[in-house]
C-alpha cells in the first residue's frame, strides 16, 4: 500500500535516510535484545513481548516513513485536515460520556491506564492540532479551541506531566507559526492563558489534589520512603543510573535487571518503592534504554530525537517539530517507545505530519 501511495520519487539522499534509519536502529535493537534474552515460561513476558511488540512496529514503521520521506505525496484536500482536526473534539465527547458514568474516576477509556490514555490524547491532539495550521482558515482560534479540548481530557485523566507539557507545546507551536504577526500571537497567548484557568478552575479540586499529592511524595523521597508515586520514580532513575554506569557497554535481559534492582533495594531500603515496577519499566527513556541494552540503547534513543529534530528543520515541519517536543517532553518521565499502542501512534502521526507538510512550509 505505501509503495502504491508513494507519488512521484525524489533522490534519495542521506537527509531521507536519517529518520527512518533510527526508527529501524530501535526496532531492530529491541528485536536482539527479545532474541537474546527471551525464554519459554519467563516471569517477565509481559516486558518481552511489550518490547517485541516496540521492534515489529517501529522496523515495519521505517519502511513507510522511508517511502513518505522519498515522495511527493500531498494532501491536496482540506476536508483530510479538517478530519484530521475532529479527532480531539471526538476524544473530548467520548471522555465527558465516560466522565458522566463514572464522576471523579481518572477516566482511561476502557484500554489501559489513565496515563496511557493521557499520552496518546496529547500526541493525536498535536496532529489534530496542527493539522488546522495547514488550512487556509489557519486562524489561532481554530487551534486553541482544539487545545482546549485536549486540556479538556487531560484534566479528566488527571496526568501531572502532560498537563505541564502540553501547554508549553502548544505556546511553541504558536510561535512558530505566528512569529511574524505579533497581533495574532499576542492574542493567541493571552486566549490560551484564559483557557488554562479556566481550566484550572473548572478541575481545581482534582488539580489541587495531584500537586498536593506530589508535595507529598517528594517529602516522602526525602524521608527515605519511596513508595509512592514520583518517589518510585525518582528511585527508578537512580537504580537504572546504578546499572548502566556499572557495565555500560552490556546487554542484560529483564531477569539480570530485576536481580540487580533487588541487591540494590536490600543495601538501599529507601529505593523499594522501585521494585513494583521492575516487570514494567524505568518511567525514562535514556535510562530505561541503558538499563537494558547499555550505550547502544542510549545511542538508538538520542538518535530518533536528534532525526526527529533535523527533519523537522529540514523540511521546516511545524507540525513534526511539535510532535517531537511532546515525544521528548514524554520520555523525561515514562516510557512510551514501548509495546503497541503509542508506538503505533508515533510511527502514524510522523507520517501524517509528513504528508500534511507536503502542502506547504510553515517555518521560515
Amino acid at each position: 500500500l505505501s509503495l502504491i501511495l508513494r507519488g512521484r520519487q525524489e533522490n534519495y539522499n542521506i537527509k531521507n535516510l536519517i529518520l527512518p534509519l533510527s526508527i529501524f536502529l530501535i526496532g531492530l535493537l529491541d528485536l536482539i535484545w527479545y532474541s537474546a534474552f527471551k525464554v519459554d515460561n519467563s516471569p517477565f513476558r509481559a516486558t518481552y513481548h511489550s518490547y517485541l511488540n516496540t521492534a515489529k512496529i517501529f522496523i515495519f514503521g521505517s519502511f513507510i516513513v522511508f517511502l513518505t520521506l522519498t515522495s511527493q505525496l500531498k494532501s491536496k484536500k482540506e476536508s483530510v485536515l479538517y478530519t484530521l482536526y475532529s479527532l480531539s473534539f471526538l476524544i473530548a465527547g467520548y471522555a465527558m460520556y465516560i466522565n458522566s458514568i463514572h464522576e471523579n474516576d481518572r477516566i482511561s477509556f476502557g484500554v489501559g491506564t489513565a496515563t496511557g490514555a493521557a499520552y496518546s490524547t496529547m500526541l493525536i491532539g498535536i496532529v489534530s492540532g496542527v493539522a488546522i495550521l495547514y488550512t487556509k482558515k489557519n486562524h489561532p482560534f481554530l487551534f486553541l479551541l482544539n487545545s482546549c479540548a485536549v486540556l479538556y481530557v487531560l484534566a479528566l485523566t488527571q496526568t501531572r506531566a502532560t498537563l505541564l507539557l502540553f501547554p508549553i507545546i502548544c505556546v511553541a507551536a504558536l510561535i512558530a507559526y505566528y512569529n511574524k504577526s505579533p497581533k495574532k500571537f499576542t492574542s493567541s497567548i493571552v486566549l490560551l492563558i484564559a483557557i488554562l484557568a479556566s481550566i484550572v478552575i473548572i478541575f481545581n479540586k482534582p488539580i489541587q489534589n495531584r500537586y498536593n499529592e506530589a508535595l507529598n511524595d517528594l517529602n516522602s523521597y526525602t524521608n527515605a520512603n519511596s513508595v509512592t508515586s514520583l518517589g518510585a520514580r525518582l528511585a527508578m532513575y537512580e537504580i537504572g543510573l546504578n546499572i548502566f554506569i556499572k557495565s555500560p557497554f552490556s546487554f542484560r535481559s529483564a531477569e539480570s535487571r530485576a536481580e540487580s534492582m533487588n541487591l540494590l533495594v536490600a543495601e538501599h531500603n529507601r529505593l523499594r518503592g522501585a521494585l513494583e515496577f521492575s516487570n514494567v519499566h524505568l518511567h525514562n527513556e535514556i535510562i530505561e534504554a541503558g538499563s537494558l541494552k547499555g550505550l547502544m540503547g542510549i545511542f538508538s534513543t538520542l538518535f530518533l530525537y536528534f532525526s526527529l529534530f533535523y527533519i523537522a528543520y529540514k523540511k521546516r515541519a511545524l507540525g513534526l517539530l511539535i510532535l517531537t517536543l511532546g515525544i521528548v517532553g514524554i520520555g523525561l518521565s515514562d516510557v512510551i517507545i514501548w509495546a503497541r499502542s503509542i508506538p503505533i501512534i508515533i510511527i502514524s502521526a510522523i507520517v501524517l505530519l509528513l504528508v500534511i507538510n507536503n502542502r506547504n512550509n510553515t517555518i521560515n
